[in-house]
């Protein structure tokens, strides 16, 4: 009875439309880095524009996905199954009004960089920090609202809706890279977040229901988006690393992360938006361990794969246009290198899912201790890299491989802090 009430037919159908529409989300994800590579390969001006939108991502990452999951899930989850019609108004306020703060210190942070890499198109890159703080702005506002429609259970139209975003976005990428080079890239992001917002959220916000449901600052816990979002934010402190010397190491760092991040969006989150899903209700050891087991396998034979094949692989996708023989032996080396940390991220998000579950109250006291040892081995690390002389690529390696050992002990105290829980 216990498993039948796990693996019920319509969480079955939600995961299959969760799978799969992150597949086609990554197969699209797939096109837009080949179409980057094929106009703009390893060149220093790409490279300039990825470390200036990794300011931008790093806020997205505190702000949106797993993160927000983890702070209003449970929230939002409670207030639908015991509310029938709910007024999103004050929600709508909220969001809007954090959008704006998010965009004015995504700002203050980006242009001192363009001032500091001193790019030849210094004005050019202030339209595209402007238009990253946009973008970002809006992905945290229609996040929200996603959120509301998974704790609806409405996972067949969030899979839609995000994957019509990545559709749109990728569609129209080519033309504008065509016509408006790197700011063509950031304007296709703004319009697929757009479509998103009028086709799905619009008329999320039309809907107006008897209970309200407030959202407030206090609903956030920094802590918690810090450990509810950790392996995009290492994966982004070591992209950040590896182009702090303004070269061209940034671009085949980012591009050897595309194949293992897939398989982690793809799979492991998806099993774990799930996880957190049932286990909000009640406690069930028997999922979390059947997602940590996927977890490990998933990313043992990834990392088998990438050791044989990773420059195959990277030619593949990437040895055209712009994209060199050079740049495929290059991408396939940091891949190899790399792989081996991501059996430490799957494996520290499946076990730290259950710990996201607990009451606020008990995450607001505890994460701040397990987010500070997380923050103090990245301030460690950096220190330790900036009084010693090694190159970019070193150091990114050193950054991820220091931060996914000590997430995977962290993830296991949070597990344990979960187990040891009583009602």
């Amino acid at each position: 009875m216990q498993r039948k009430s796990i693996f019920s037919s319509k969480s079955v159908i939600d995961f299959l439309y969760m799978f799969f529409s992150n597949i086609i989300k990554k197969a699209f994800g797939f096109v837009r880095e080949i179409i980057l590579a094929f106009f703009f390969g390893s060149s220093i001006a790409y490279a300039n524009y990825l470390l200036l939108k990794t300011v931008a991502d790093f806020f997205s990452q505190l702000t949106l996905g797993n993160a927000l999951q983890a702070n209003l899930m449970p929230k939002f989850t409670q207030f639908y199954a015991k509310y029938d019609s709910i007024d999103l108004s004050e929600v709508l306020t909220f969001s809007k009004s954090v959008m704006w703060k998010l965009f004015l210190v995504s700002q203050i942070v980006q242009l001192p960089i363009i001032w500091l890499l001193d790019p030849e198109l210094k004005v050019v890159f202030i339209i595209i920090s402007l238009l990253l703080g946009l973008v970002m702005s809006m992905n945290f506002f229609n996040s929200i609202f996603l959120t509301i429609l998974q704790a609806k259970g409405e996972f067949k139209k969030h899979s839609i809706a995000t994957t019509l975003n990545l559709f749109v976005s990728t569609f129209v990428l080519y033309p504008f890279a065509l016509f408006f080079d790197i700011i063509g890239v950031v304007i296709s992001r703004m319009i697929g977040a757009g479509t998103l917002f009028l086709k799905y959220i619009r008329p999320l916000l039309l809907d107006k229901g008897k209970e309200k449901m407030a959202l407030k600052a206090s609903d956030f816990n920094l802590s918690v988006m810090l450990l509810g979002n950790f392996a995009n934010i290492i994966i982004l402190l070591g992209r950040f690393v590896s182009g702090v010397d303004g070269g061209n190491d940034i671009a085949f760092f980012s591009y050897s992360v595309v194949l293992l991040n897939a398989f982690f969006t793809a799979v492991i989150l998806n099993v774990n938006t799930l996880v957190l899903k049932f286990i909000s209700v009640k406690k069930n050891f028997k999922i979390i361990l059947f997602s940590t087991v996927v977890s490990l396998v998933i990313s043992s034979v990834l990392v088998l794969i990438v050791q044989f094949f990773s420059v195959e692989i990277i030619s593949l996708f990437f040895e055209r246009g712009a994209f060199t023989a050079k740049d495929t032996i290059e991408t396939a080396s940091y891949l190899r290198s790399i792989s081996w940390s991501f059996i430490f991220i799957f494996v520290s998000s499946s076990l730290f899912q259950p710990y996201f579950a607990l009451p606020q109250t008990f995450l607001k006291k505890n994460s701040k201790y397990l987010a500070s040892s997380f923050v103090f081995t990245a301030i460690s690390v950096s220190a330790f890299l900036y009084f010693n002389n090694f190159g970019v690529r070193e150091n990114s390696l050193y950054m991820i491989y220091g931060l996914t050992t000590v997430s995977f002990v962290l993830s296991i105290v949070a597990f344990l802090k979960y187990y040891n829980y009583e009602d």
